[in-house]
């Protein structure tokens, strides 16, 4: 009843995108899997599939205010994001029992540079275990309509191919969205779409300031040197992808953690749930420190050692486990810089734990 109610009002203002849509449905059951490009993914797919859909959704959801009663209604099976979850995979199998649809993104996350690049052998080993259809949604084009880390949408079409592939098989799930513009040359035009870019650029790629990158209407600005690109409406920032245009981000970061051994989040939200039940702990506001062996929040200690699961949730949210707790960091700018520097140095912690000399 709820899914014929929402189906009815939500379904007409969906399909008035522009969208273009190729291929054809089996009937129930079947899993249908898709490419994740953006927060609409599952809105738009529902509204042109016939049938209700049970969605695999980040649990994060559930705990919203709005949105948590809505997709609880609906019967959404939640997954603990970038973690293995029986219960998640439970559920989908009692779906399908059922005679159901379920809907799932593998890859768990949008992904901040609009490139897919594939799924954890965890889902490769649900998929070998159906016994039923599985229906590939290959998403073109709403990464560039609206990407992860922009404040605003662009105007342009969204393209999707439903392919049905036989039972435990799995698609390819490689796909990006400049490789796929560079084919098309696709416009998408917007006044506005440069502005939020600083959540993926830390450094100035000319002259290598740190945070002094800010996006203003189309142009990607430097409050340091003053140097200036421009995103067309292609989505190119001078003639660059967004994976060439941030090569020496990931270099630049690791060369400022080593003359810099404390980085400092003054102001972020922060909440502590118990793990797995969610159950809230704790809540408070201020600083968060990164330094070269873990995160100080709240007086507590995280070694990097210690910490599992690190993701974020759409852009501004960063979370990862520790134990029993399930630590959350709510930043307008900055979930995706703590998520690279607690990689990072995660990545440090490992190559220093491997050294023979501490064996």
């Amino acid at each position: 009843m709820l899914w014929r109610l929402g189906k009815r009002v939500l379904a007409p203002y969906f399909l008035s995108f522009p969208l273009e849509v190729e291929g054809e449905l089996p009937p129930p059951p079947f899993l249908l899997v898709a490419n994740h490009l953006s927060a609409l993914d599952p809105f738009l797919i529902d509204a042109l599939v016939p049938y209700p859909i049970v969605w695999v959704a980040n649990r994060l959801i559930f705990e919203h205010p709005f949105l948590g009663p809505l997709i609880r209604a609906v019967g959404a099976i939640p997954k603990r994001k970038a973690l293995p979850d029986c219960r998640a995979v439970r559920g989908i199998f009692r779906v399908l029992e059922r005679g159901g649809v379920v809907g799932l993104f593998p890859e768990g996350g949008i992904p901040w540079n609009g490139v897919n690049r594939g799924v954890t052998p965890a889902t490769e080993k649900l998929l070998a275990r159906l016994q039923v259809p599985v229906v590939f949604a290959h998403i073109q084009g709403a990464w560039m309509r609206k990407p992860l880390w922009a404040d605003h949408s662009r105007r342009g079409p969204v393209f999707i191919r439903f392919t049905l592939t036989a039972c435990g098989s799995l698609p390819s799930f490689w796909h990006s969205e400049w490789e796929w513009q560079k084919r098309h040359r696709i416009s998408f035009q917007g006044e506005r779409r440069a502005e939020g870019i600083e959540r993926v650029v830390f450094f100035c790629p000319a002259c290598g300031r740190f945070r002094s990158i800010i996006g203003k209407g189309n142009e990607v600005l430097c409050l340091s040197c003053h140097r200036k690109w421009t995103i067309d409406a292609y989505g190119f920032i001078d003639g660059l992808t967004q994976e060439e245009f941030t090569a020496n981000q990931e270099s630049l970061l690791g060369a400022f953690c080593e003359h810099t051994p404390e980085i400092v989040f003054p102001k972020v939200l922060v909440t502590e749930r118990t793990y797995p039940g969610g159950a809230l702990r704790s809540f408070s506001f201020g600083p968060v420190v990164v330094n070269r062996e873990g995160l100080l929040v709240r007086g507590k200690f995280f070694p990097f050692s210690e910490i599992r699961g690190e993701n974020t949730f759409l852009k501004k949210v960063f979370e990862y486990t520790s134990g029993r707790h399930l630590i959350r960091f709510h930043l307008e700018k900055d979930a995706f810089l703590l998520l690279s520097l607690v990689r990072l140095r995660k990545g440090d912690v490992v190559r220093c734990l491997s050294s023979p000399s501490l064996r």
